[in-house]
């Protein structure tokens, strides 16, 4: 009886050394899934977030080339009475084309 013991004793601590080392393995597995998983996270908002911070800047000078191109005064914010070509343009629901261009064809 006492050798039956001993065995099962020597096999239950076999056992819970296997145990020990899947745990561990499963551990490490999960710690690195959350590290990649930050990382990740990281790669998505912070594109975004710069291109919050610095685009804006960049498409205001775009849209004020655009207007010069189209023969608009003063950039975003025109002071002159008339307004640009642009403004005219959107203002007009896109179809119809403004006086001010069918002069300069």
């Amino acid at each position: 009886m006492e050798d039956e013991i001993k065995k099962l004793l020597e096999k239950n601590l076999k056992l819970a050394e296997e145990t020990h080392k899947m745990v561990r393995s499963i551990k490490s597995y999960m710690f690195w899934q959350n590290v990649w998983g930050f990382l990740k996270i990281l790669i998505i908002v912070v594109p975004i977030v710069i291109g919050i911070i610095y685009l804006p800047p960049l498409i205001k000078d775009v849209f004020r080339q655009y207007q010069s191109l189209l023969g608009g005064e003063g950039g975003l914010n025109s002071e002159s009475g008339s307004g640009s070509l642009l403004e005219n343009f959107l203002k007009s629901g896109g179809g119809i084309i403004p006086a001010e261009l069918e002069k300069k064809r």
